[in-house]
């Protein structure tokens, strides 16, 4: 775990300099602050659509933070040749990985609990009290995140930074409408062989719609604890699951 956390820490100091980091979390914040332009709409109307505006913003913001800087972790490693030194050292590939990995969703984890913050005072600001549900939904970004975070590592070590970039985003938004979208196509398609593949799609992509509790946290809705915690271990098991296959692939690949 040391070791882990030895690779982690120089990931994080190399994602914190980087100015895709420092663009994407200023604009976020852009998006954020600017909701306080919603002074045409009546007070509940207004603190709602600052709910929405601003979940938005951290749940697109941390994806687009996981996969810009999941993409070239690896892959700047191996083009600098900044590799070589660290594969020569007692530390395994997996280790290697799992440490890039953890970097990039700490890195990305900073950004992201530094637009929560900011929401959070605007809504004091708004009500003259926090929303006690914040922190709950902020965490299930971060799960959500974690997720994006370990494809975009993962495809990094099999291709490159622009495919990866562009795969782990088309994940991404196939992975916010699964339910909808792909769940309705398979009921209304009639080809077996059809129905056969969307199946295949649907149970491998991920499920980001459950870790979006943005509905729940506008209409101020009460979501079941065990619901909760099937999601939670659902986003640690696909983490981990997705890490794996990363790391398999990895330890067999000439650097």
């Amino acid at each position: 775990m040391k070791k882990i956390l030895i690779i982690a820490k120089l990931s994080l100091l190399e994602n914190s300099r980087k100015q895709i980091f420092h663009v994407l979390c200023l604009l976020m914040l852009t998006v954020i602050a600017g909701s306080t332009l919603l002074s045409i709409f009546t007070e509940g109307t207004k603190l709602k659509i600052l709910k929405d505006l601003c979940m938005t913003s951290i749940l697109f913001g941390g994806a687009a933070l996981a996969i810009a800087l999941g993409s070239t972790a690896i892959p700047n490693d191996v083009e600098q040749r900044t590799l070589q030194p660290i594969a020569a050292r007692p530390i395994s590939r997996a280790q290697y990985v799992a440490g890039k990995f953890l970097g990039t969703f700490i890195t990305v984890a900073m950004g992201v609990l530094g637009m929560a913050l900011v929401f959070a005072a605007l809504i004091y600001a708004y009500q003259q009290s926090f929303d006690t549900f914040l922190p709950m939904a902020t965490l299930f970004a971060l799960l959500e995140v974690a997720i994006i975070a370990a494809i975009a590592t993962s495809l990094s070590t099999v291709a490159s930074p622009a495919v990866t970039a562009l795969v782990s985003f088309l994940i991404y938004i196939c992975g916010s409408i699964k339910i909808g979208y792909f769940g309705g196509l398979i009921e209304r398609t009639t080809s077996l062989v059809a129905k056969i593949f969307y199946s295949g799609i649907f149970h491998v992509l991920p499920n980001l719609e459950c870790f979006n509790l943005k509905t729940a946290l506008v209409h101020n809705d009460v979501i079941p604890a065990g619901y909760l915690i099937q999601v939670a271990l659902y986003g640690l098991c696909y983490t981990a699951l997705v890490l794996f296959l990363g790391t398999l692939y990895f330890s067999r690949k000439e650097i």
